[in-house]
């Protein structure tokens, strides 16, 4: 496939040497062209990957995606400095978000983050970038809706465009699920803030967050009260519960969110606004946004144990 802007395809694949089969000439094709590229996937595919290259592996950078796609809100900004960083130049990628221990609602943003990608770059440079999906291990219903984000599907050897393509996605639409038990609630304005601010705080402690845990929750969430405050209708409500194993705290205001890249576009030094959304990606293990005429809710995760279940 020639060079066109932004080409965004999904591997369904199912087992090693399927997954090889639809990578290693994807890949192959950039080095022969020159084109830097960038593989965020998972340990045991960047084995096979690296175990298939050999030393044409050193070519490309690969990074972990449990890491640096912890929270899915992270992983826009991570393809935008690759593409920046090459600007006027042709890259491609692989990207590998989704692996069946991640959480529903991780699942859920994941879905969200694939069809942003194609706001995100869609109009720009030439990038070529490949999402892989594991059939053998994710739910039927993921695989079911990797069509609705991606042009291009690869399967069993071929390639074809995706019938099921909606670039016409509410990225904000929908409702989040209650909280599984009742949580602390606050309503607050410009002078409860600080009271937000020990709220949250205490909430951490209790939960045994690590203090540095504890004082990045406290920051994400008072900065978005304080956007409710000076563009939410001056006043929001807040809330905070456990739910397994993580800690959430959730800011809802009667503003609506109009931007669909907010949080996963660095703001400028001089931009007003969009600055709470940014930390709390970088701050927090998901951030979930559900906004529409009637108003916000911003939903933060942070996981209480040591570490989100391993990558498979």
């Amino acid at each position: 496939m020639e060079h066109a802007g932004f080409q965004h395809e999904a591997l369904i694949y199912e087992g090693g040497d399927d997954y090889l089969a639809g990578t290693i000439p994807f890949l192959r094709q950039g080095l022969e062209a020159g084109e830097p590229t960038l593989v965020a996937v998972g340990p045991a595919q960047t084995e096979l990957l690296e175990g298939e290259l050999r030393g044409d592996s050193a070519l490309i950078r690969f990074l972990p995606m449990q890491e640096v796609g912890r929270n899915p809100g992270t992983i826009i900004p991570l393809w935008r400095e690759f593409v920046d960083e090459n600007r006027g130049r042709p890259v491609r990628g692989i990207g590998e978000p989704v692996w069946a221990a991640r959480s529903p609602q991780a699942l859920e943003e994941c879905h969200r983050h694939e069809g942003l990608l194609n706001v995100a770059f869609t109009g720009g440079g030439a990038f070529s970038l490949l999402c892989p999906y594991d059939a053998e291990t994710l739910p039927g219903d993921v695989i079911e809706r990797v069509g609705a984000s991606h042009r291009h599907l690869r399967r069993e050897g071929g390639v074809g465009v995706s019938r099921a393509f909606d670039s016409t996605v509410d990225y904000f639409g929908g409702e989040l699920p209650p909280p599984a038990e009742a949580p602390e609630v606050l309503p607050f304005g410009l002078e409860q803030l600080g009271e937000v601010r020990r709220r949250v705080a205490s909430a951490g402690k209790r939960a045994g967050l690590h203090p540095r845990g504890v004082a990045d929750l406290v920051t994400a969430t008072s900065e978005l009260a304080a956007n409710s405050v000076m563009h939410g209708g001056g006043s929001g409500i807040l809330r905070l519960w456990w739910e397994d194993g993580r800690l959430l705290a959730e800011v809802e205001d009667r503003g609506r969110i109009e931007e669909p890249l907010v949080g996963r576009l660095r703001p400028d030094i001089e931009q007003e606004g969009g600055r709470g959304l940014w930390l709390a990606n970088q701050l927090c293990d998901l951030v979930q946004i559900r906004s529409d005429q009637r108003g916000t809710v911003v939903r933060l995760h942070l996981l209480v144990a040591e570490q989100e279940p391993a990558f498979v």
